[in-house]
């Protein structure tokens, strides 16, 4: 069961951080929109390499 929670927290960090660079952006701030970006890409990146490594 922890495999699966980790996975929806993940899941709902990478979606709040592409929601809020879409709420930036719509307002104009760029460096914002910037930093919440990196933070989901940078999510998607780390989750994906555990769960090649069999950690999640």
């Amino acid at each position: 069961m922890p495999d699966a929670f980790s996975r929806v927290i993940a899941f709902l960090a990478v979606v709040m951080a592409l929601l809020f660079a879409g709420l930036h952006f719509h307002q104009g701030h760029v460096i914002a929109t910037l930093y919440f970006m990196t933070g989901a890409v940078l999510v998607t990146a780390v989750t994906r390499m555990n769960v090649r490594r069999g950690l999640i």
